[in-house]
């Protein structure tokens, strides 16, 4: 019975992951003029690294947590801290080459004029958490008229999830 459980909200969760790619696509199509199969490379572009981006990040907190854990002793051993700098240092690396190639082939299907849409697209996005941020900080519940409508900003956090940024 518990199999079953599981499998079924694996399945959820895949349905609702493949709907938001579905979505995303969409919202590239009517926002961007992409053709469907255009935003079906775009997305596959981004998805096609995402285990090995997650994995990376993930390698970066483990190294992290183990610096941690070195630096807590008083006679720290020099050699184990480079060694976890350098294991962490490597892992970042491989973060960012897999960003920037991500980047760069999305650029070159979508042209520049998209791409700089894309990233106005997304530089909104971070505006608007930037001031959601600063107003619960301060405790104001002031709004602001370049707002994004809570459909609009669900679409972009999707896409910002799927760009990884």
């Amino acid at each position: 019975m518990r199999r079953i459980v599981v499998i079924m909200v694996v399945l959820a969760i895949a349905a609702s992951a493949a709907g938001a790619q579905e979505e995303v696509k969409g919202q590239l199509v009517k926002r961007l003029g992409l053709t469907s199969q255009q935003a079906e490379q775009f997305i596959a572009i981004y998805a096609d690294g995402a285990i090995d981006l997650a994995k990376a990040r993930a390698e970066i907190n483990v190294q992290k947590a183990v610096l941690a854990k070195l630096l807590l002793d008083v006679d720290a051993n020099d050699r184990e801290v480079e060694k976890v700098l350098r294991q962490a240092m490597e892992a970042e690396l491989q973060v960012r080459l897999i960003q920037v190639r991500r980047e760069l082939a999305a650029r070159k299907l979508v042209g520049d004029r998209r791409w700089l849409q894309l990233r106005e697209l997304l530089r909104r996005l971070a505006a608007q958490k930037a001031r959601e941020a600063a107003r619960q900080a301060g405790g104001r519940q002031a709004t602001d008229e370049a707002e994004l409508d809570a459909r609009e900003r669900a679409l972009l956090q999707e896409l910002a999830d799927l760009l990884g940024e």
